[in-house]
């Protein structure tokens, strides 16, 4: 069974700047043909805090009323459809009768995810619940956690939006005592769901899967251990949920003047209007070369091509060969020391230590005048290196193969024209918030089965590490198969 409901908030998701930036911007381009794609920040900020999380309950109602509005105007969804909303509403009732404790497990493919999930479980599966006549016994608004960073570049309506959501601040790479307390207390005692994205970031694609984190299966098992030793009978599970967008094909002139707006920037005259796939495969070759002369020009030295290797694979090389040179170029401004830690890791480490010189501990007012200078300095130099980070955080998603896999999808079409934006803008300085977002889109909301943590726990005592690899390994495979059931149904 599915329902659709018209009307349809790497909360990685920016600002109020960047909401004001990302959709005044329509996917052909507003952008300049020179110049950076964003501004540099090259003065030292003053460091802001978030208020505690706590719900506010007239904060929750208002946006009942007024997430259909935003969720249309600000970020082009039409509609939004759930299947098998049963599964869903099911788990909710069962952690509303405190039988569990509920983590809701999201794909986090584009950016726009936490805003819609927290008007689907706000309003719209309530109201769903009533139309299947099994209405759920209260309202669980869903608790997400976001990245630390949003509120120290995010506008004050952002900071002063987020605690009053009940959205809970988490660290990549640094341990932070406070912070996982928080949402270890969330999940053992909340009155809401924990809502997390396994991915950890956005991946910028939606029907395929790459690689997923253990934090959420590590957090789940904290808290069954911790209700194992209080004797609590609530068992702990993780409801995956896949999330897509079927983009609207009357935005086709959209999708061509982004291409032409692409081809322009790189220099390139078209050769075919409507002809969309050779277009991009031609954008894809030209964005490459691009990329490997300025990096050349740092000290990189491109591949070779290697005998009797296809034009495909050649181009896929060449993408990896790219990625150790710019995470590690964005090390050596930040004086960082690559370590044995993967390269996503890595990524972390260059964005902590980038938004730490930008909005610095210690307050920037009580520096001496000198201080302040080389403050500053830090700041620019911060910026510039995360630059190569924001440019290593798409390429290493970036799949050459998602189009040709599926060349007559229009959803994939829209995505690949996107990701393609995304990396010039990115190449001109550019990051998630010069993201185009103007494109008509429905959500379809796919849950899959659940995963009980609590029947896992004799495995886990015996070896969490491996046990938490395993049931991650676990978490992937019901991904997919929601993935699966959505190509299915399409």
């Amino acid at each position: 069974m599915m329902f659709v409901l018209t009307g349809s908030l790497s909360l990685d998701t920016e600002s109020a700047v960047w909401y004001n930036n990302r959709n005044n911007r329509d996917i052909g381009g507003t952008m300049s043909k020179t110049g950076l794609a964003a501004k540099p920040i090259t003065k030292a900020q003053t460091r802001k805090k978030l208020s505690p999380s706590q719900p506010s309950g007239p904060l929750l109602s208002a946006g009942r009323f007024l997430m259909p509005v935003y969720l249309r105007l600000a970020l082009s969804f039409e509609k939004t459809e759930i299947r098998i909303p049963e599964k869903i509403i099911e788990a909710l009732r069962d952690f509303q009768q405190k039988k569990t404790r509920l983590i809701v497990a999201f794909r986090h493919p584009y950016g726009d995810e936490p805003q819609l999930l927290s008007y689907v479980f706000n309003y719209l599966l309530p109201r769903l619940a009533k139309k299947l006549k099994t209405p759920l016994p209260c309202s669980s608004p869903i608790r997400l956690v976001h990245d630390y960073a949003v509120p120290l570049w995010g506008g004050g309506f952002i900071r002063f939006i987020l605690p009053r959501a009940g959205a809970l601040p988490v660290y990549h790479v640094k341990a932070e005592p406070v912070s996982m307390k928080n949402i270890r207390a969330v999940l053992r005692d909340g009155n809401s769901p924990l809502g997390i994205a396994p991915e950890g970031q956005i991946s910028y694609h939606s029907e395929t899967l790459p690689r997923i984190e253990p934090g959420t299966v590590r957090i789940g098992f904290w808290c069954a251990s911790e209700l194992e030793k209080a004797a609590r009978p609530e068992k702990v599970r993780i409801l995956p949920i896949s999330v897509h967008y079927q983009y609207d094909s009357r935005d086709r002139k959209k999708v061509l003047a982004a291409l032409d707006h692409l081809e322009s920037l790189c220099g390139m005259t078209p050769t075919s209007y409507n002809d969309i796939l050779p277009r991009i495969e031609a954008l894809e070759n030209r964005i490459l070369d691009v990329a490997e002369e300025y990096y050349t020009a740092l000290g990189y030295r491109p591949q070779n091509p290697t005998a009797g290797e296809s034009e495909k694979a050649n181009k896929q090389r060449r993408w990896e060969a790219l990625l150790p040179f710019v995470i590690e170029f964005a090390e050596n401004i930040l004086g960082l020391n690559a370590k044995d830690d993967s390269f996503i890791q890595r990524m972390y480490r260059v964005r902590l230590e980038g938004w730490d010189r930008i909005y610095p501990e210690k307050p920037i007012e009580t520096l001496i005048p000198l201080e302040t200078a080389l403050a500053h300095r830090r700041t620019g130099e911060a910026w510039y290196a995360m630059r190569h980070m924001e440019l290593f955080d798409l390429m290493s998603y970036y799949d050459l193969n998602y189009l040709k896999s599926d060349p007559n999808s229009f959803d994939r079409i829209v995505e690949s024209v996107i990701n393609l934006q995304d990396l010039a803008f990115r190449l001109m300085g550019g990051n998630i918030t010069t993201r185009p977002n103007k494109i008509r889109k429905k959500a379809v909301i796919v849950p899959g089965d659940c995963l009980d943590l609590t029947e896992r726990l004799p495995d886990y005592h015996k070896n969490p590490k491996q046990t938490a690899r395993d049931v991650t390994d676990e978490l992937a495979n019901k991904f997919i198969k929601c993935i699966k059931v959505y190509h299915h149904e399409k």
